[in-house]
């Protein structure tokens, strides 16, 4: 009995703890226009499908550590993909490859807005990201897609959102 009372109260209370925490909001703008944003293998819209939807939920799964009621709301203004897409291989079976290398860093810019319960905005402003060395990376021995761009993102939300 006592099992079913301790449910029911946790049951009674889910929806304010599911709405007991941030949340975000991301605007794509212009994704056509994104400097690298390129498939290397596939569709070019299947992989900017994806490629957006995955830093999206970055993102998202950030925020919700926000306090009570706050909305990171960001409008991303341009991409560039760690690595530059490579053609490689004879014409006859053309595939290309994404070479990732310190020279070639994952970059982002955009407008973020921090936003209380009321919708008053509590930070704001313009950024311009870039990754860090690839060799940091490459010592975690992740092999995590879009690594680099998740992990610049990660460190821009810890030095400038969640202090």
């Amino acid at each position: 009995m006592k099992t079913i009372v301790t449910l029911g109260f946790c049951l009674l209370f889910l929806p304010v703890i599911a709405l007991a925490e941030g949340s975000a909001v991301v605007n794509w703008v212009n994704p056509e226009g994104y400097k690298d944003v390129v498939a290397s293998d596939g569709s070019q819209e299947e992989f900017v499908a994806r490629t957006l939807k995955e830093l999206e939920a970055t993102i998202t799964q950030l925020a919700e550590s926000l306090p009570d009621g706050q909305t990171l709301e960001m409008n991303i203004t341009d991409l560039d993909l760690a690595g530059d897409v490579k053609i490689s291989g004879a014409r006859t079976q053309h595939q290309d490859v994404r070479v990732v290398k310190d020279s070639y860093p994952a970059r982002m810019k955009f407008h973020y807005r921090l936003l209380d319960g009321s919708g008053k905005v509590l930070k704001e402003g313009e950024e311009k990201l870039q990754s860090r060395s690839l060799s940091a990376s490459m010592r975690t021995g992740s092999s995590e897609s879009l690594e680099m761009e998740k992990r610049m993102i990660r460190g821009w939300f810890k030095r400038s959102i969640a202090k």
